[in-house]
């Protein structure tokens, strides 16, 4: 592809639906409300839990479905990160820390899906992210059409990234994070973050623009 086709293939990563609304924090950071909360949960209150679930979901959702985009075990994700964080909540040694915690569950969880979905899709298993029909699950009606199919083509060229690659520079690019907050979220150093966020710029530089001025919910 010429310099000029790049260039009017660029598309805007902002154009993905989702993502952070006002009130979310980038890391899933921590909260004195969710201190009483855990520790409550820790005593063995389901209120608490129900209490934590609810503030958390939204955030949750958003993260795993601007990092792992249109698939249909989205909200599985979802579920099973709320579901491992209550099984070892004894574990969480610091009660404030239970937002960042519960998203770096669901960000291992999406690497784990975004490599399997590569596999799957090596051995003819799986769709490709451009279909219509799954492409359809990504916005809600007040998203426009053409939002929509641009989204769709930001989904196909994160398609062709590695898994970490791609997973580093959305949580960089797309949820704000700063290197260290990636760092922490995907349990890998920082230098690696780096490196993988490099990766990504490198592979679509030439087709994304990164501003990120405008957020799209999904809901």
């Amino acid at each position: 592809m010429d310099g000029n086709q790049a260039g009017r293939e660029r598309v805007q990563l902002r154009l993905i639906p989702g993502g952070m609304e006002p009130g979310d924090s980038p890391g899933g950071s921590s909260s004195t409300e969710d201190a009483d909360d855990v520790l409550r949960a820790q005593a063995g209150d389901n209120r608490a839990r129900e209490v934590l679930f609810k503030r958390h979901l939204r955030m949750l959702r958003h993260r795993v479905y601007r990092l792992l985009g249109p698939d249909p075990e989205s909200e599985d994700i979802v579920q099973e990160a709320f579901l491992r964080a209550f099984s070892n909540l004894p574990k969480l040694i610091d009660p404030q820390a239970f937002g960042s915690w519960l998203s770096k569950i669901a960000v291992h969880l999406v690497n784990h899906r975004l490599r399997r979905r590569k596999l799957l899709r090596r051995l003819g298993f799986a769709p490709g992210a451009d279909r219509p029909e799954i492409m359809e699950t990504v916005a809600s009606g007040e998203v426009s059409p053409a939002t929509v199919t641009e989204a769709r083509r930001v989904y196909a060229l994160l398609d062709g990234l590695p898994a970490e690659a791609r997973v580093a520079f959305l949580l960089r690019h797309l949820e704000e994070m700063t290197v260290p907050e990636v760092s922490a979220q995907m349990g890998i150093s920082e230098r690696t973050v780096k490196r993988r966020v490099a990766l990504a710029e490198s592979r679509l530089s030439p087709y994304v623009e990164f501003g990120l001025k405008e957020k799209l919910s999904h809901e």
